[in-house]
């Protein structure tokens, strides 16, 4: 449970200590030890702990994009400068994405919905081909500390749910996506608050936080097939296993740490951890190493009070301030900027590779019997008319 009779000073000095301790012991090797350098607040904290506190000679990696809009090279500059560590880093095509996919896929041993991890691929890979065999990441920090968009969007929606009728409490949505709204797009605002006023009163659901997600990714059962979507089960179905799942006192528990709970217990293991990160790290047999999951940062952060973790919406508050004078303050207080990567003209348009054409084929799908082949093949069809314009990063 939160402890308030602590000033948000003492909690902040505690972070740093058990961070730092955390970062200590996985520096523990035989080998040489790197880190992996995003140009974020996470892993520029971690690498400013090794390099100032630990190792003088700390080498850091990172990926760029060729596509401005997921690029966070300046920021990985500013960090490398500010540090002072040898860095050494790979740019990532639209083209690479679907070259490496098939391989991605095949390391995970699991169902994809993003291509997010395949830089993280290519990024090992570097590791590798540079002599290290083990990297320290910021990974975790966002769970424990509630850095995700999510966490705002439930507090924003749980907000306006006070007064659904408000015209000026969806706005809040703007703060979070400024992107979407960026040169007065009106139809991405009306989609984007009727998205969010969906379920908008079902505030006792104990998947409240995450429940308009999983709705919308749940539009992908429409393409399977019959056979399929019987095994699958429905989303009732998973509801209810979700719900008995829970801790007997899951309800009492701030509204925050409900959505932090469910993050932490859902994506975090299976897809964040794994299919992102140890299984593409090790596709080149490189050993990730997550400081911020340290077991007693996890259960010091449990205990702090919510609004020291976000405070409005400011994601991260506690860790920010636990990082100044530690990191610049352009870094510590830079928006957060989810790690995404491209989709669209990877497998659609001019550099789509062949093997997309082959295997969304009717008869392949047919061979496959795992999805309606008329249904994607209609997706397709669409994908292909507008380069891929279609599909969300």
């Amino acid at each position: 449970m939160a402890d308030d009779s602590r000033s948000l000073d003492d909690w902040c000095d505690e972070v740093t200590e058990v961070l730092t301790d955390a970062v200590r012991i996985r520096l523990r090797a035989d080998v040489p030890v790197g880190a992996y350098l995003s140009g974020g607040l996470d892993s520029t904290l971690i690498s400013s702990l090794i390099k100032n506190r630990f190792d003088n000679r700390l080498c850091t990696f990172s990926v760029g994009f060729s596509d401005a809009e997921f690029d966070e090279t300046v920021f990985q500059e500013e960090a490398v400068a500010a540090l002072g560590t040898e860095h050494r880093s790979i740019n990532c095509t639209e083209a690479d994405i679907g070259r490496f996919f098939p391989e991605v896929v095949n390391h995970a041993e699991a169902p994809m919905l993003r291509t997010a991890p395949t830089p993280l691929f290519m990024l090992s890979k570097l590791v590798q081909e540079s002599g290290f065999k083990v990297v320290l990441t910021g990974e975790g920090a966002d769970e424990i500390f509630a850095g995700y968009n999510i966490f705002k969007e439930d507090q924003v929606r749980r907000f306006w749910a006070r007064q659904p009728d408000s015209v000026m409490r969806p706005r809040l949505l703007e703060r979070l996506y400024p992107y979407v709204f960026k040169d007065g797009n009106s139809k991405a605002r009306v989609f984007l608050e009727g998205f969010f006023k969906k379920n908008l009163a079902d505030t006792d659901n104990p998947a409240y936080s995450h429940f308009l997600r999983w709705l919308n990714t749940r539009q992908l059962h429409n393409f399977f097939t019959p056979e399929v979507k019987a095994e699958v089960g429905s989303f009732a179905d998973y509801l209810e296993r979700f719900r008995e799942q829970l801790p007997k006192d899951f309800m009492a528990w701030p509204s925050l740490s409900r959505a932090q709970y469910n993050e932490a217990t859902i994506f975090m293991p299976g897809y964040l951890l794994s299919s992102q990160g140890d299984r593409m790290a090790m596709a080149h047999s490189i050993e990730g190493r997550f400081p911020f999951l340290d077991h007693r940062l996890v259960e010091l952060a449990g205990r702090i009070p919510p609004r020291y973790k976000l405070n409005g919406l400011s994601e991260k508050f506690i860790l920010k301030r636990a990082a100044r004078g530690l990191i610049p303050d352009s870094l510590a207080k830079r928006p957060k900027q989810p790690y995404r990567a491209p989709i669209k003209t990877s497998f659609f348009g001019n550099k789509a590779p062949e093997y997309v054409t082959e295997m969304l084929s009717e008869k392949a799908l047919q061979d496959y019997g795992c999805f309606d082949s008329k249904k994607v093949g209609r997706l397709v069809a669409k994908c292909k008319k507008q380069s891929g314009a279609l599909l969300s990063e």
